[in-house]
């Protein structure tokens, strides 16, 4: 840990794969500061009177699971929380629509038991925001369309899904700590996604992302269109979150 950085205790470690996701939460909290540790920045600051660290690692669970413990190593908080969007599996999930799912699956790890979320937090959420009884399975890469999307859910009866959720779970479970896993609808079963996400989705440096971005307009104009659409969704899911 730095010299200058904040020391141990904080309450919560939240761990966002997309800067969109962070946007509006990083705009809450006060006292920011930032450090850089890994190849990471690492933010802390204060919300609701309470000491927060939180990271924006990248998509997948990988990246997620590596923030996770770095969190932990150099802040040790009580609670991980993953927090993002996700792609909806259950038909009755809307866009836009705010879940704390109550177990969260791995469809790379099918024999391990679901990770439970922190119960006694998560009642109090799940009281103002129903459903409660949800199921988050993480995968390795984007679920693009309706018919993936009604395949996986048959298959695994989850309700929503994401890339980061076990990942971060794992690290929970096996430091000791409690788990949250909170997730905004983004696209609906029923959605699909513009092909082009999938590439934007992987691990990319800034410049790399502009220019994959900027050849999928090249190759299919409507796509800037596309993005457009998605980057106001994001903000309003950002909120949300």
């Amino acid at each position: 840990m730095p010299p200058d950085s904040p020391g141990l205790g904080c309450q919560l470690g939240v761990i966002f794969a997309l800067p969109l996701e962070a946007h509006a939460f990083e705009g809450l909290v006060t006292g920011s500061r930032l450090y850089h540790v890994a190849g990471l920045t690492i933010a802390t600051g204060s919300l609701a009177g309470q000491q927060v660290v939180w990271t924006v690692c990248g998509v997948g669970e990988a990246a997620a699971g590596r923030a996770a413990r770095l969190l932990c190593d150099g802040h040790d908080p009580h609670w991980l929380v993953s927090a993002g969007f996700a792609g909806g599996l259950n038909p009755d999930l809307t866009r836009g629509q705010l879940i704390m799912p109550a177990h969260i699956v791995a469809e790379a790890h099918p024999q391990q038991p679901p990770h439970p979320v922190e119960a006694t937090l998560a009642a109090r959420f799940w009281q103002q925001h129903p459903p409660a009884n949800t199921t988050l399975i993480s995968v390795d890469g984007i679920v693009a369309n309706p018919a993936a999307k009604a395949a996986l859910r048959q298959a695994t009866a989850a309700d929503l899904v994401d890339m980061e959720s076990w990942a971060v779970a794992t690290v929970a479970e096996t430091t000791g700590r409690g788990f949250l896993s909170l997730r905004v609808i983004s696209d609906t079963a029923a959605e699909a996604l513009p092909r082009e996400v999938t590439r934007l989705s992987q691990p990319l440096s800034q410049l790399r992302r502009l220019g994959t971005a900027l050849g999928a307009i090249a190759r299919r104009p409507g796509a800037a269109v596309d993005f457009w659409h998605l980057w106001e969704r994001g903000l309003a899911q950002s909120q949300s979150l």
